[in-house]
């Protein structure tokens, strides 16, 4: 299954919708793997990290980019 955080972790209700949608989504689809493009918060993943599907994350461009530039 992939998914994206991508310009919806600064805003709280579409943090929160995310978040509830995730939720939802592992319950009913039970994915043994989980892709995420950008970050993977620890409010949002954690619950998942030690007893869930496989999360990778794969780091979004404009943040490698600058933090490689730094």
């Amino acid at each position: 299954m992939a998914v994206s955080t991508n310009g919806l972790l600064r805003d709280k209700l579409d943090r929160e919708y995310f978040k509830q949608g995730l939720a939802v989504m592992i319950e009913t689809l039970q994915p043994q793997t989980i892709v995420n493009y950008s970050r993977m918060p620890d409010d949002i993943f954690g619950p998942y990290r030690s007893n869930g599907p496989e999360l990778i994350e794969i780091p979004y461009y404009a943040f490698s980019a600058r933090k490689e530039a730094a």
